[in-house]
Order: C-alpha cells, then sequence, then structure tokens
C-alpha cells in the first residue's frame, strides 16, 4: 500500500472508517501479503524502501539498519510485523507487553486536526505469549525493541520468554530494569511532555525513548504531532543534560521535517507510528533521504548548487565519495541506449520508405510491388504502419535509456541501472519469439547480438557511489499530493503498456492479426494465407518484436515512476515526457497517415497519451526545481544540526 495508491484511494475510504477496523483491515491485509511466498518480494518491489547502508546506527549496546524505528501504537496486535519491516524502519518497538491481553485497542481513534491518534490511560497492550508466537512468525530481519507494561508482575517470565526474539526491552519503571537487564540492553521510556528528564538514569539504562505521546487535558493520550513540540523540547534538555554518548530514540514526527527536527535537537534516531497513518506507507523512505541529505550535505552547497536557476535536471556535481574509475556502467548503458535510437531512426526511415527490405523480399519469393498488386492493395501501409509503430517504440527506448544512463547510473542510483538492465532482458527475450512464427531476420538477429553485449557490459559494470540529490521533500504540501496522482496514474498508464506488450507479443505468435487489421485490408488470414505462405510469418515477426519493445517501454516507465519520483528530479519527468509523446505520437500519426482509424483501435493509444499526459501535469510541480522557501527550510535545518 504505497503512498501514491495509500493518499489517493485508500486512505479516504479507510478514513470513513472506525480506526480500529480501519487498522485491522490494512495491516491484515500487508500481513496477509508478508506471509504469502513472494508477498515480501512484492512489497520490496512495490516501494523499494529499504534504508541506505550509509545510515546505519551502531552503539555499545544497540544496532539499527537506520535511524527510523517503528512505534509500538501503530500495530499493538502484531498483525504486520513482517510487512512493516521492509517499509525502511531500522528497528521495531512492539508492546506494551503484559501477561494478558487487553482490549483497550477498540477505543482508540483519531484527532485528524491535529495529526494524532488517541489512546486510553492504559494503552493496548498483547500478550507475551501471542507476542512470541507472532514474532517467532514473522522472523524479522532487523532488531526489535519489546516494551514491558508498566503494571507487569512477573517482569522475569516475560523478558525471558521474549528474550530469543528481541535485542532490547524498554521500561517505564525504574524497578523493571534490574530484571529485565539479565537478557538485554533496556531502555528507559518517558513521555514526551515529562516535566523534567531524569537528570541520574537508573542504573543499567543504556538509552531513552522519549515516546511521541502527552497527555490529553480531557483525558488519555496524543500520539502523533501533537507531541513533537514536547518531544523536541525534551531531547534538547536530555542530550544537554547526559551528553553526546547516550542513545536517543524520539517519537512524534508526522513528516520529514519533524524527523529532521528531531535529529538536530539531538535524538540518535526518530519513532513513527501516527505518521504513518496520516502521511502514509511511504513516510519512512522519505525520512531516510531527508536524514541522509541533512547528514552528508553542507549547507552552502545546498543554496549554491541547488538554487532553482540551475538548469533543470543538471546533476549536481558534488559526490558524497570520490567516484571510482572502473565505474563505467553508465558508459556502456548509453551506448545501448544511442544504438537503440539510432535503429529507431533506421526502422522508421525504411519503413517511411521501401517498408521491406531485400532480405524480406527474398524470403517471400516477391518484391514489394508485386505484394501491391498481387496480394492486397493495403498490404504494404499495413506493413508500414507496423514498422512505423515499431520505430517509435524503439526511439522511445532509446531516449529512455539515455536518460537513465547519463542521468541516473552515471549519478550512481541504483534503481536507475536496474530499471535499465530490467527492461533491456525483457526485451531481448522477446527475441526468441521468432519460433512461434517460424521467420528468423538475419539482421534483426545480428543487431540483437551486438547490443546484447552492451547489456551485459553495463549488467556487470560497477555502479559508483551515489552524487547528492536535490533536496528532498519535507512535507506533505500540495505538491507533494498532487503527485501521489500524478504517480498513480503514470503506474497505471505504465501497466497498461506492458499488459498491451505482453498481449500484442501472443497475438504475434498466434493469431497475428486482430479483426481491425482485416477489416483495415478488406481480406482475411485464409487469403493472405493462400498467396503467399511466407507472408503472415514476416507480418507475425514485426507485430512480435512491436510487442516486446512495447513491453520494454513499459517496464522502463513503470519502476521509475514506482521507485524514482523524487522532488527536484527533473531529468525524470523529461524522460517520461518525451519517450512516451514520441512513442505515441509516432503510432498516432502513421495510423492516420494511411488512413488506420478505427476507433476501436485507436482508442488505446489515445487513452494512454491522455493518461500519460495527466499524470506528467500533475506531477510537474513537485518535480521540478523546488521553490526557494524549500531550500530556505532546509538551510534552517542544517543551521539547527550543525549547531
Amino acid at each position: 500500500m504505497p503512498d501514491w495508491s495509500y493518499r489517493t484511494i485508500f486512505r479516504p475510504l479507510l478514513f470513513r472508517l472506525p480506526l480500529p477496523l480501519a487498522r485491522d483491515l490494512c495491516l491484515g491485509f500487508m500481513g496477509q501479503l508478508a506471509r504469502l511466498p513472494l508477498g515480501s518480494a512484492v512489497i520490496d518491489f512495490l516501494g523499494h524502501m529499504r534504508p541506505d547502508p550509509r545510515l546505519q546506527i551502531k552503539s555499545a549496546d544497540l544496532s539499527l539498519a537506520g535511524p527510523v524505528v517503528l512505534g509500538p501504537h501503530l500495530d499493538p496486535r502484531l498483525l504486520a510485523p513482517r510487512a512493516l519491516a521492509r517499509f525502511g524502519f531500522g528497528m521495531i518497538e512492539i508492546g506494551p507487553i503484559a501477561e494478558q491481553s487487553s482490549d483497550a485497542s477498540s477505543r482508540v481513534h483519531r484527532q485528524d486536526n491535529s495529526q494524532s491518534l488517541w489512546l486510553p490511560d492504559e494503552p493496548p497492550a498483547i500478550s507475551a505469549q501471542m507476542a512470541t508466537e507472532r514474532l517467532a512468525a514473522a522472523r524479522l530481519t532487523i532488531p526489535v525493541i519489546a516494551r514491558l507494561a508498566p503494571g507487569t508482575q512477573d517482569v522475569a517470565a516475560v523478558a525471558a520468554q521474549l528474550a530469543p526474539h528481541v535485542a532490547a526491552y524498554s521500561v517505564e519503571s525504574a524497578d523493571q530494569v534490574a530484571v529485565a537487564a539479565v537478557h538485554h540492553p533496556v531502555l528507559l521510556c518517558i513521555a514526551a511532555d515529562i516535566p523534567m528528564p531524569p537528570k541520574a538514569l537508573p542504573i543499567g539504562i543504556c538509552g531513552v525513548i522519549v515516546d511521541g505521546r502527552i497527555r490529553d487535558p480531557a483525558g488519555g493520550w496524543l500520539v502523533g504531532r501533537a507531541a513533537h513540540a514536547a518531544a523536541v523540547a525534551t531531547v534538547r534538555r536530555l542530550r544537554d543534560e547526559h551528553g553526546s554518548e547516550l542513545p536517543i530514540i524520539a517519537g512524534g514526527a508526522v513528516d520529514p521535517e519533524g524527523a529532521v527536527q528531531l535529529l538536530a535537537a539531538g535524538a540518535t534516531a526518530v519513532q513513527i507510528d501516527a505518521g504513518v497513518v496520516f502521511a502514509g506507507p511511504g513516510l519512512p523512505k522519505r525520512v531516510n533521504e531527508a536524514v541522509l541529505f541533512a547528514r552528508c550535505a553542507d549547507q552552502n552547497k545546498v543554496l549554491r548548487e541547488g538554487t532553482p536557476t540551475r538548469s533543470a535536471g543538471a546533476p549536481v556535481p558534488t559526490t558524497w565519495e570520490q567516484p571510482h574509475a572502473a565505474a563505467m556502467s553508465w558508459f556502456w548503458a548509453l551506448l545501448l541506449g544511442i544504438a537503440m535510437f539510432g535503429g529507431g531512426l533506421l526502422a522508421l526511415g525504411i519503413a517511411c520508405t521501401r517498408v521491406v527490405l531485400p532480405y524480406d523480399e527474398q524470403y517471400l519469393g516477391m518484391t514489394a510491388a508485386e505484394l501491391t498488386q498481387r496480394v492486397n492493395p493495403r498490404l504494404l501501409s499495413f506493413m508500414a504502419h507496423d514498422r512505423v509503430t515499431l520505430a517509435g517504440t524503439m526511439l522511445a527506448i532509446g531516449i529512455q535509456y539515455l536518460f537513465l544512463a547519463w542521468c541516473g547510473i552515471r549519478r550512481g542510483l541504483h534503481w536507475a541501472k536496474l530499471t535499465l538492465v530490467a527492461s533491456a532482458f525483457a526485451g531481448f527475450g522477446t527475441f526468441f519469439l521468432f519460433l512461434g512464427f517460424g521467420y528468423f531476420d538475419p539482421f534483426h538477429a545480428f543487431v540483437t547480438a551486438i547490443l546484447f553485449q552492451f547489456l551485459l557490459l553495463a549488467f556487470q559494470g560497477r555502479l559508483k557511489p551515489a552524487e547528492r540529490p536535490p533536496p528532498p521533500n519535507l512535507a506533505d504540501d500540495w505538491r507533494w499530493r498532487l503527485a501521489q496522482w500524478g504517480q498513480l496514474l503514470l503506474i497505471i498508464e505504465a501497466a497498461a503498456v506492458m499488459t498491451a506488450g505482453v498481449t500484442i507479443c501472443c497475438i504475434g505468435s498466434s493469431s497475428v492479426f486482430v479483426p481491425e487489421d482485416l477489416e483495415f485490408m478488406s481480406t482475411t488470414a485464409e487469403h493472405l494465407r493462400s498467396a503467399n505462405p511466407r507472408l503472415v510469418p514476416v507480418v507475425a515477426h514485426d507485430r512480435a518484436s512491436f510487442g516486446g519493445m512495447l513491453l520494454s517501454v513499459g517496464i522502463a516507465t513503470l519502476l521509475p515512476a514506482l521507485w524514482g519520483v523524487r522532488q527536484g528530479e527533473t531529468w525524470l519527468w523529461w524522460m517520461l515526457a518525451i519517450a512516451g509523446s514520441v512513442g505515441y505520437v509516432t503510432t498516432l500519426i502513421i495510423h492516420l497517415h494511411v488512413g488506420y482509424t478505427s476507433l476501436d483501435h485507436l482508442a488505446p493509444a489515445v487513452a494512454g497519451l491522455g493518461l500519460l499526459w495527466l499524470g506528467l501535469a500533475l506531477l510537474f510541480p513537485y518535480m521540478r526545481p523546488p521553490p526557494h522557501d524549500h531550500y530556505n527550510r532546509w538551510q534552517t535545518l542544517l543551521s539547527d544540526c550543525q549547531t
């Protein structure tokens, strides 16, 4: 349930339901998905959210995969720990855990105005037995903190039962520290609005959790944005009192800006739970990106190199690390893109002139003039339409690969290399469809063999350390909200293109023609076969090749739409706009030119072009160079971090 589906479709529906029901439906679905054989891979594919290795946090007692910790208030019954662990969290806190479960979760509700959750005085607890069973079934790969309920009578038994599945405990009572510390490190959990944080921590405490909750004047607790300001103040007081060595995990953030503010106040890591409800499941990834940028960026360089006057899409020259001399993956990918674009121009030139090549005529035993006179007067127009659409997709692929290589892979973006490799392997794999239609094109085989070497070299080539991206998004502003709709439309369009590609591959390897084709030529498939038995395999070759290229275009659109959309990455917007427009417009122009204007046949292309342009229009305010106030906010945050 990524942000582009959560914010656009599911959140409006879920917010119409009571919180307990909405939470159970959402977490129950994700938990069930994660338990399926390929469920975890699906979650990784949709989100690509694992934290960057540079964000690892290590101390004497704690080790986190990233600076974002899942708080215990989102999934108190552990319905989906395996799914949530793949959202970009570096650690998970569960609980409160007691001898017996409590049913207080039915009383939890949202306060939308303050972006907070309301909890009763005694938050819902899960039994040690149930927690142990669900943790064992989840087999988490990131560390877990178990929060022990304050009123637990037999702390030793609960701690011992959880010990094999957790890395640390958190307690709210000093009386529980000594017993729990027998098994694992212990963190002291305090509310964000505690009047005076302890100046002397109990013996055995290895860190502090500033829980993102404050007292509600009407009774109960508020978890979320309502606690953020108090959490920042408490973290600052703790850091001033205990120095830089004490690990502090602080909650209350519901957007990346709030998370960076907590880190600037002195937090070691940030904890979010209510933020996932209000901002979306992509919040951990967005926080990770903001934290990575804040840690690696220099304030003056942000303002000097990231100003909106910089040319759109130009890569930032400053890198976080020195590039490797052998990082040549981008070069071979660039050659592949140049070759695909050149091949598209060549195919377009042939399709607009002689249509059939000499070896086509030799295989058919007929010249182009004879095909028109003896088989069908519209046959060459039909074949030209097929070959121009194929050329259009080749041009689109070439444009995509050029952008991915120069603006993505050259800058060390892992997702860009993965996109190009996946798209190219899918396209080259469809070459073997000739086994289905029986026509082996020697020139096609020769070009494929040459280009496949470029792909292998790009695949094997090293990827240099990533360059610093533009300052990432900080808040859920109108640009970001519009971008979620734009991203959703692009994903739908890309999925439709991939589906069309697979469908056309199947048609090209079987029936070859659709009813509109035969209607355009005023003939039948049987007549064409009887006129020249080798004609249909030649047409099938064009059809299957077009389907394969269409599949490649769809993959090269879908994966960037899933993984690469971020504020300021203007080059990606231009890649999608230019490549998509070239592919669609070429197709529509050739259909109009040859008179193949069947509405049923053209409707998918028109609808796809409309989806593409509408999605790009919604994405443009977000993906263009950010406004000046965005840099000013980052300047303030980075100044606080340096202070």
